[in-house]
């Protein structure tokens, strides 16, 4: 039987790997708003152009990616 060499990761490790799941998850999610809003945005028929900004999605600010990062924290913390 072959022994297998684990490496155990501290805390901080831990943190900033879900701090980047978060970040990703939020913006992807970011990302496919925007997508579907400009996709259904009246543009201008010769330019090309957005007519509106109206109802656009807001970009994430940090505060949205720790808040999601707390609740993936909060899982793998759980008891």
């Amino acid at each position: 039987q072959e022994k297998q060499m684990t490496t155990s990761k501290n805390a901080y490790e831990i943190r900033t790997e879900i701090l980047g799941m978060a970040q990703g998850f939020v913006m992807d999610k970011f990302h496919n708003k925007h997508q579907k809003w400009q996709d259904s945005t009246s543009r201008h028929p010769e330019t090309g152009q957005l007519l509106s900004t109206k109802d656009a999605p807001e970009y994430p600010s940090s505060n949205d990616i720790l808040h999601e990062a707390k609740k993936l924290y909060s899982f793998v913390d759980g008891k």
